[in-house]
C-alpha cells in the first residue's frame, strides 16, 4: 500500500496603503500601522510619503489601526481574501493644531481615491524649496491645466488661469474664507505675503469640493496657512537675491500651553528694487493666531495682513519697444527708439523740485533729483477670522467662522486737466515729470491788458496744474460668516448643510496725490460742484462712488462613502444684491415716481414748482438682484487597490459681477443675465507606493459669459464690456509622480486644451471720460475664435535628487504652447471681419533649486539650513502676457503688445530653527 503525503503551502498576502493628514491630504511619514486579528499582531511604519505595507497575512479579517503623534487613532476592519488589499487612513489632528486653525466652516479639501475631482496639492516642503521670491501662484505652473504669470512684473501683480479661465473665475480661499474681490472677482496677491506661512496649497480643477457658494468656473485654490504646531518652535530666515532683494522673517510657535492655549506669530520685512525698471517693492507682513480648547469647542482667532507699496508696469507695449530681435521673430516691424530691453518700464521718471520767483525768475530751494513712479500700488488689507469648531457628539460636527476685512489703498496714476491718464513722455520713453513740473510751476493765470494789447501775468494768483498724480482709491469694508454642520446618518452616509453671508462696501474715488509744481487742479467729473472749484492734494476728483454688495448663500450635500465607492450630490443657492451710490452724478429729485437731474447751477420746474440741486438727493440705484445656484454630482470607484475611476457633472448659474451690471457712468446695462456653466469630467488614477498618476478629460460650456477689457489705441483708455457670449473649453490632463529611488523622484504634467468662443456677443464701450463709443449693445462676432490670454498646452518635467542626506537639487523644465493673444472684440463688428487670434511662439523655461540642511547641533535642538534658487537658468525670454489694445483682429503681429518673463535671477536663503 502506498501513502501519498500532500504538503499544502499557506499563501500569505499584504495590507498596503497610505496614512494621510485628512486636512491637507499629505502623507504622514513615521506613522505607525498595527494589524491585529486572525492570530496576527504585527505592523510597520509609514515611509516618507505616508505609504506603508504589512506583509505575511493569512486570508481573514483584521483590525488595522493607524496612529501618529498629535492625531487621533483611526481603525478599520479589513478583510484579506486571495489577493493583497489596501486601506488608506485620513487622520484628524487631536490637539490645538492644524485642524482648528485651518479648517474654516466646511472647507472642502479633496482626498485621494475618494473625492471625485481633479486636484493637486503642494505641501510645505515643496513651497519652501521652490517658491523662491516669487508670488504664490507661480509655483502652481507645475500643476496640469494651470498657467500663471507675473503680469507686468510688479511684486504681487501675478495672475493665474486654470483651464483657460482667468483668476476672476477661480475661487481662492484662505483658511476657508473667500478672498476674490466682491465686485470684480479679481485676486490681488500683493495683499498677502503668504509663502512663508502656507502649510498646504491645494488646487481643485473644474468642479471643486468646496461646500460654500463661490464664483468657481476654472477651479478652486485652497490656501491653508500654518496653525498651531504640536511643539514649541522658533524659525528665523534671512534671504537675499537679484535686484537687491532682501527679506527677513521670524516665526514663533508656543505649542500647547497650560489651559489648552496655543499661539503662533510671524512677521517679515521685504524690500527689492524689482526686476522691472523701478518696480520697487516695500512690504511688511504679519500673521498670528491664538487658540483655546473649551470642552467640545475649539476656538481660534487669526489675523494677518501685509501693508505694502510697489511700482507697477500697467500696460503691455509693442514688442519692438522691448526687443528688435523678438519683433523680427514674429514678423513685426522694429519700433523707432525701441530695443530698450525686456525690463523696460515707461511708467517712471526723474524730477528735481524747486521754487521759482515769478517776477525775477530766480530758482531757489532746489531739491535733489528723485525717481517718481507714474504707476504704483499701495494697499493694506488686514483680515481677521474667529473660528469655532464644535464636536457636538459622535455624529454631529458644527463649524462657524466670522470674518472681517478692511482694505485701504489703491493705485497711483497720472491725470490731466482733460481727464486723461496719459502723461507726456521724454524722448527716451520715460514719464516727463520734469517737463510737467516746469510747465506747472510757471502756469500763472493772465488777463488781457486793453491798454498794452498784451496778456498780463497775475503773479499773485495760484497756478493750475495741467498734469498731476492721483490716487485711484479702491478701499473696502467686508464682513462675513460661514456656518456649517456635518451629520453622520450612518457609517456610510453624511449629510452636510450650511449658510454663507457677506456684506461688502467698496469705496471708489480718485484723489489728488501730487500737483507736480502747481497749486491746484480744476474739478473734473463732479456734476454737483462749480466747474471752477479748485482742488488740492487729498481732494476727490474725476469719480466718486460706493458699491454695495449683499450676499446670502446656502448649501446642502449628501455623501456616501465606503472603501470602494464614494459618491456625492450637492447644491448651492445664493441671493446677491448690488447697489451703486454715485456722489459725482447730478443729484436727482423725484416727483410722482419720476427722477429728474438737478446738477450744479441747474433747475427743474415740475408741476409749477422749481427745484434746485439743494433739493436733490445723491443718486442711489435700486438694488439689482440676482439669484444663482449650482448642482453637482460625482462618484469615485476604487476598481482595485491601485486603480480608481471618477466622474463628475454639474451646472452653475452664476450671477454677474458688480462691474458687469453697471458701466463706469453708473448706468445699469440692459439684458444682463446670469451666466450658465455646464461642466463634466472623467478621470482615472493609479496609486502605488512609488508611483502616482492621474489622467482626466474635461468639457465646460460657459453660456452668457461677460468680459471686460481696456484699450489705449486712441491714446485715451477705452473700456469695453462684452456680454452674452458663449465659450467652450475642453481638454485632457495628466500628472505623474514617480519615486525612482529613495534619492531620486520625478514629477511630470501634461495638459492639452481646445478653448474657443461660440456665437456672438454684445459690446459696450466708454472712454475714461464716460463718453459712449459706438452704439449700445453693438453685436460682435466671435464664433470659432480661440480663447486667448493663456497657453492651451503645457508640458512640465521636474526632478528632486538627494545625493546625500540633507542635500537636494531640484530642476524643473516647463513648456507652454498653443498660446493665443488676448484680444478686444471691438473691430469684429461684421461676421466677414472675424479672424482668429494671433498664436505666439512656444515658451521654454528651466529653474533650478538647491538646498542643504545641516545635522542638528546644540543637543540636537538647533537646525540650520541653506537654500538657493536660480530662475530662468538659460536666460531665455518669451511672451507671457499678450494683449492687443490697438486692434481686435489679431492677425497682424505688428499690433501685438506684450509683457515678457523675467531674466535670470537668483535667491539665497538661510534658516535657523529650534
Amino acid at each position: 500500500m502506498t501513502t501519498s503525503v500532500v504538503a499544502v503551502a499557506q499563501t500569505t498576502y499584504s495590507i498596503k496603503g497610505r496614512v494621510l493628514d485628512k486636512l491637507t491630504g499629505e502623507g504622514l511619514p513615521g506613522a505607525t500601522v498595527q494589524v491585529v486579528g486572525n492570530g496576527a499582531n504585527t505592523g510597520g511604519g509609514a515611509e516618507d510619503n505616508g505609504t506603508y505595507s504589512v506583509a505575511g497575512l493569512k486570508p481573514g479579517t483584521y483590525t488595522v489601526r493607524a496612529s501618529f503623534i498629535g492625531y487621533k487613532v483611526l481603525e478599520q476592519q479589513v478583510t484579506v481574501g486571495n489577493q493583497n488589499t489596501t486601506a488608506t487612513f485620513n487622520l484628524v489632528a487631536d490637539n490645538a493644531t492644524l485642524n482648528e486653525v485651518q479648517v474654516v466652516g466646511s472647507l472642502g479639501v479633496a482626498v485621494e481615491r475618494s473625492t471625485p475631482v481633479a486636484f493637486a496639492a503642494v505641501n510645505e516642503v515643496k513651497l519652501r524649496e521652490t517658491l523662491s521670491n516669487r508670488d504664490l501662484p507661480m509655483i502652481l505652473n507645475e500643476t496640469p491645466g494651470v498657467y500663471a504669470t507675473q503680469g507686468g512684473g510688479g511684486t504681487g501683480d501675478s495672475r493665474i488661469n486654470i483651464r483657460g479661465f482667468d483668476q476672476r473665475n477661480v475661487a481662492v480661499l484662505v483658511n476657508g474664507v473667500p478672498v476674490n474681490d466682491m465686485e470684480t472677482g479679481q485676486v490681488f496677491w500683493s495683499n498677502w505675503d503668504l509663502g512663508d506661512v502656507t502649510k498646504s496649497l491645494q488646487v481643485q480643477r473644474g468642479l471643486s469640493a468646496s461646500k460654500i457658494s463661490v464664483p468657481s468656473v476654472g477651479g478652486t485654490i485652497n490656501v491653508l496657512t500654518k496653525g498651531f504646531d504640536d511643539k514649541k518652535a522658533a524659525l528665523a530666515r534671512v534671504e537675499t537675491g537679484s535686484n537687491n532683494y532682501q527679506k527677513y522673517s521670524l516665526m514663533l510657535s508656543s505649542g500647547t500651553l497650560k489651559g489648552d492655549w496655543a499661539f503662533t506669530a510671524y512677521g517679515s520685512r521685504r524690500t527689492s528694487d524689482g526686476w522691472v525698471d523701478k518696480a520697487f517693492d516695500d512690504a511688511w507682513t504679519y500673521f498670528g493666531n491664538i487658540s483655546k480648547r473649551a470642552g467640545n469647542h475649539r476656538l481660534s482667532l487669526t489675523g494677518m495682513g501685509s501693508p505694502q507699496s510697489h511700482g507697477t508696469r500697467s500696460f503691455q507695449a509693442a514688442v519692438g519697444l522691448y526687443s528688435t530681435e523678438k519683433a523680427a521673430e514674429i514678423g513685426a516691424s522694429p519700433v523707432a527708439g525701441g530695443n530698450k530691453g525686456f525690463s523696460y518700464n515707461p511708467y517712471w521718471g526723474t524730477l528735481t523740485r524747486y521754487d521759482r520767483d515769478p517776477t525775477t525768475r530766480q530758482v531757489s530751494n532746489v531739491q535733489g533729483s528723485e525717481v517718481l513712479n507714474e504707476r504704483s500700488n499701495y494697499y493694506h488689507k488686514p483680515q481677521i477670522n474667529l473660528n469655532d469648531y464644535w464636536q457636538v457628539n459622535s455624529k454631529l460636527f458644527v463649524s462657524a467662522v466670522a470674518y472681517a476685512s478692511f482694505g485701504n489703498g489703491g493705485g497711483v496714476s497720472g491725470l490731466t486737466s482733460g481727464n486723461s491718464s496719459t502723461l507726456s513722455q521724454t524722448v527716451d520713453g520715460q514719464t516727463n515729470f520734469q517737463g510737467i513740473y516746469n510747465t506747472n510751476v510757471r502756469n500763472y493765470p493772465f488777463v488781457f491788458n486793453t491798454a498794452t494789447r498784451r496778456n498780463d501775468t497775475l503773479f499773485t494768483e495760484q497756478r493750475q496744474s495741467g498734469s498731476f498724480l492721483v490716487n485711484n482709491v479702491n478701499s473696502h469694508r467686508w464682513y462675513g460668516g460661514v456656518l456649517g454642520a456635518d451629520y453622520s446618518l450612518n457609517d456610510k452616509v453624511t449629510f452636510s448643510a450650511g449658510v454663507d453671508g457677506r456684506l461688502y462696501r467698496g469705496l471708489h474715488y480718485r484723489e489728488v496725490r501730487d500737483l507736480l509744481g502747481g497749486d491746484y487742479a480744476r474739478t473734473i467729473g463732479n456734476l454737483n460742484a462749480d466747474p471752477t472749484t479748485r482742488l488740492y492734494e487729498g481732494d476727490k476728483i474725476s469719480y466718486n462712488y460706493d458699491g454695495k454688495t449683499q450676499w446670502l448663500g446656502g448649501y446642502a450635500q449628501l455623501e456616501y462613502k465606503t472603501p470602494v465607492l464614494s459618491a456625492v450630490v450637492s447644491g448651492t443657492l445664493s441671493q446677491i444684491r448690488y447697489k451703486r451710490i454715485d456722489y459725482f452724478r447730478a443729484k436727482q429729485v423725484t416727483v410722482d415716481g419720476q427722477s429728474y437731474d438737478v446738477g450744479f447751477n441747474q433747475t427743474q420746474t415740475i408741476n409749477g414748482r422749481t427745484y434746485t440741486s439743494a433739493d436733490g438727493q445723491t443718486v442711489e440705484t435700486p438694488w439689482a438682484e440676482f439669484t444663482g445656484y449650482s448642482v453637482k454630482a460625482g462618484a469615485n470607484y476604487n476598481v482595485t487597490e491601485r486603480n480608481n475611476l471618477f466622474v463628475n457633472v454639474g451646472y452653475n448659474s452664476r450671477v454677474p459681477f458688480f462691474n458687469q451690471v453697471y458701466n463706469t457712468q453708473g448706468i445699469r446695462y440692459k439684458s444682463v443675465q446670469p451666466e450658465g456653466i455646464t461642466s463634466m469630467e472623467l478621470g482615472y488614477g493609479i496609486s502605488y507606493p512609488s508611483l502616482k498618476a492621474t489622467l482626466n478629460a474635461y468639457y465646460t460650456l460657459w453660456s452668457n459669459k461677460s468680459t471686460n477689457s481696456v484699450s489705449t489705441a486712441t491714446g485715451e483708455p477705452v473700456y469695453s464690456s462684452v456680454r452674452n457670449i458663449d465659450a467652450r473649453h475642453m481638454g485632457v490632463e495628466m500628472s505623474v509622480a514617480q519615486e525612482i529611488s529613495r534619492s531620486l523622484q520625478l514629477n511630470a504634467a501634461i495638459s492639452l486644451g481646445d478653448w474657443r468662443w461660440k456665437g456672438k456677443g454684445l459690446l459696450n464701450q466708454v472712454t475714461e471720460s464716460n463718453v459712449q463709443v459706438n452704439q449700445l449693445d453693438q453685436p460682435v462676432f466671435l464664433d470659432g475664435v480661440h480663447v486667448g490670454d493663456a497657453a492651451q498646452n503645457q508640458f512640465q518635467l521636474g526632478l528632486r535628487y538627494e545625493p546625500i542626506r540633507g542635500l537636494y537639487i531640484r530642476p524643473s523644465f516647463l513648456v507652454f504652447s498653443k498660446y493665443y493673444a488676448a484680444f478686444n472684440p471691438d473691430n469684429i463688428l461684421e461676421e466677414a471681419s472675424r479672424t482668429d487670434a494671433y498664436r505666439l511662439p512656444t515658451s521654454k523655461n528651466l529653474d533650478l533649486h538647491f538646498g542643504y540642511e545641516l545635522k542638528p547641533v546644540y543637543q540636537d535642538k538647533v537646525r540650520i539650513s541653506f537654500r538657493a534658487s536660480v530662475l530662468n537658468v538659460l536666460n531665455e525670454f518669451y511672451f507671457t502676457d499678450v494683449s492687443n489694445r490697438s486692434n481686435s483682429n489679431v492677425f497682424d503681429a505688428g499690433n501685438l503688445q506684450a509683457f515678457f518673463n523675467r531674466g535670470r535671477t537668483f535667491t539665497l536663503g538661510m534658516a535657523v530653527g529650534l
